[in-house]
């Protein structure tokens, strides 16, 4: 991954391939995730939901200086 904030920076503004960026390199935490949960719960749902609020919280997310 590049700089990090650099990254989080264009997310946060609006950059989709940025928001790609990140949403591709903590893709297998999200997939650890739905295979944890997903016996309960239907996999695809469940992998859509939290790549939503992955990029909800990551809109919100401060960096510390």
């Amino acid at each position: 991954m590049k700089n990090f904030e650099d990254v989080l920076d264009k997310a946060q503004s609006g950059n989709v391939d940025a928001m790609d960026e990140l949403i591709y390199q903590y893709y297998p935490m999200i997939k650890s995730i739905v295979y944890k949960y997903g016996k309960k719960v239907d996999k695809e749902e469940l992998k859509e939901y939290l790549i939503l609020k992955f990029i909800e919280n990551t809109k919100m997310f401060r960096k510390k200086y």
